[in-house]
């Protein structure tokens, strides 16, 4: 699929995803909320200390993450591509004082060398183009201090969306055939 199809097709998704702003448009799952409680911990309890640190949070959302990232941090950089989500994360964490807030789309994102100490992601490279997640990736070491972190957690365990895709279906109906 040619890059720009696949950019266009990704930011019509989460513009019909995006509208309301809610944890459960964010992960696609009617159960979000639950889901959001029970893996946050262990998401968390996974990072290094945040102290003292300078932080990019890729694919921010709402802010799920962001208002505890900001609880430690030295100051967090928040980019999403959603305006809606970007606007609901400020909304909720601007008043720390320790945040920015970005509109952007990671493929066209840019940051000095060695800016952060930590970047963050989650849920977010398995909507990149094999190409896309090259070029983010080569982006995000270099946006790395020496001694950085680089951070992201992407789920494969099941489908973030509860509907099932057409493709599957079709599968699915010629194994039960076959």
């Amino acid at each position: 699929m040619e890059e720009g199809v696949a950019r266009r097709e990704m930011t019509e998704f989460w513009q019909e995803h995006s509208r309301e702003a809610t944890v459960e448009e964010m992960m696609l799952d009617s159960s979000a909320q639950l889901l959001s409680k029970n893996e946050l911990p262990e998401i968390l309890s996974l990072l290094p200390n945040l102290g003292g640190l300078t932080m990019l949070e890729l694919g921010a959302g709402i802010g799920r993450y962001t208002g505890h990232l900001v609880k430690k941090a030295r100051h967090v950089t928040a980019v999403d591509f959603m305006q809606t989500f970007v606007d609901k994360n400020r909304q909720d964490n601007g008043h720390h004082g320790n945040a920015e807030f970005i509109q952007s789309d990671v493929t066209r994102l840019a940051f000095p060398l060695h800016s952060f100490d930590l970047i963050f992601s989650n849920w977010l490279l398995m909507y990149l183009t094999d190409e896309e997640l090259l070029s983010l990736t080569e982006r995000m070491l270099s946006w790395l201090r020496p001694g950085g972190y680089l951070f992201f957690r992407e789920s494969c365990f099941h489908k973030s969306a509860e509907e099932q895709p057409q493709s599957d279906l079709l599968a699915d109906a010629e194994s039960r055939e076959g």
